[in-house]
């Protein structure tokens, strides 16, 4: 059986699941967009509807 990874978010206080994106997450316990996720950067779903990160993007080739 597999556990999902969670912690406890200060800001709503309670525990909340991290195999889900942040959007998941903050809609599930009514955080506003004004607040900074003190647990931002520890989900594990991927948000595909954002853009991509530059750093993460296929640089385009160069034409000689």
């Amino acid at each position: 059986m597999f556990d999902s990874p969670i912690d406890y978010c200060p800001v709503c206080k309670e525990m909340v699941l991290l195999d889900q994106t942040r959007r998941e997450c903050a809609a599930e316990h009514h955080c506003r967009k004004s607040i900074a996720c003190p647990l931002d950067r520890c989900f594990s779903g991927y948000d595909f509807s954002s853009p991509m990160p530059a750093r993460n993007r296929i640089p385009n080739e160069t034409k000689h």
